[in-house]
């Protein structure tokens, strides 16, 4: 008589799986709807099923060990094929977590959410603004838009979906100061990399430092002086009047971005992707 097989630790299979995949434990319960005692006994059973331990380090500061790591790539595909499979049979609401750049969200994606709400009704979008750098577990979003550089890789275990070219310009108000440089700390190099791409000088007036490019195009708009901005960010201004660009805007080479864990985009998160593409086409044309 064959000995019995033993039974599958899906439910400890699961709470590792979404630790591996959202950087951490606590991350995993609230995804989970569980404590975060009850994920780290389930990962406990797991380990003495395997006989592997599957963490290291401080207890602060816990890190997947190579037997994990090796253990997380070859079951995260099948967790996503069920998470596929289920969210398109399950409730008609769906989440999708976004991370995203702060004055992009609040001046290029917020404005145009109504618009994914109506071609996609029942999936809601929950928007944190970050700057932090990316790595794989994106801070347990889905998607988080970034800007990639020119020759700049994406980062391992990721996928990068381009989906919006950049482009610089100085922007002003119509009754402004055009001589007066108004410059923001995030993006510091903005007027010699508008010299380098234009062979235009920078004002030299100035000058006015702000810490964010949210800031400093309000600046702008308030007729304080000119600002390097991206396209992207000022479009509804130069549509309104409230700014004008006066020389135009030149392609810089970089590309907005949305980043995902590879082999874990569920149906909702890829039907806001397909959506930010169909934004970015629609914007270029």
């Amino acid at each position: 008589m064959k000995p019995p097989v033993p039974a599958l630790p899906l439910k400890a299979l699961q709470a590792f799986e979404a630790t591996m995949r959202l950087g951490g434990m606590g991350r995993a319960a609230e995804r989970l709807g569980v404590t975060h005692g009850a994920v780290s006994r389930q990962i406990g059973l797991l380990r003495q099923a395997l006989g592997h331990p599957l963490f290291e380090g401080p207890r602060n500061a816990r890190r997947p060990t190579a037997e994990a790591e090796r253990l997380w790539k070859e079951i995260a595909p099948a967790f996503a094929t069920l998470e596929q499979a289920v969210a398109g049979r399950g409730r008609a609401e769906r989440r999708v977590r976004v991370s995203c750049l702060s004055t992009l969200a609040a001046r290029w994606l917020i404005p145009r959410l109504p618009r994914f709400a109506a071609a996609a009704p029942g999936v809601v979008v929950e928007l944190t603004e970050s700057y932090a750098a990316l790595e794989r577990t994106l801070g347990g979003a889905d998607l988080a838009i970034r800007m990639l550089a020119p020759g700049q890789a994406c980062p391992e275990g990721l996928r990068a979906t381009l989906f919006m070219d950049n482009a610089i310009g100085v922007v002003t108000a119509s009754a402004g100061a055009p001589d007066v440089r108004l410059v923001s700390r995030s993006h510091p190099a903005a007027w010699s990399n508008w010299t380098a791409l234009t062979g235009r000088p920078a004002p030299l007036g100035g000058p006015i430092e702000f810490d964010h490019q949210q800031t400093m195009i309000e600046a702008a708009a308030a007729g304080l002086g000119a600002a390097v901005a991206q396209r992207p960010l000022v479009e509804a201004d130069l549509a309104s009047g409230r700014l004008s660009a006066l020389h135009g805007f030149v392609g810089d080479g970089a590309m907005f971005a949305a980043f995902s864990r590879a082999n874990d985009l569920g149906p909702a998160a890829r039907r806001l992707l397909d959506w930010l593409g169909e934004e970015g086409r629609s914007r270029a044309r």
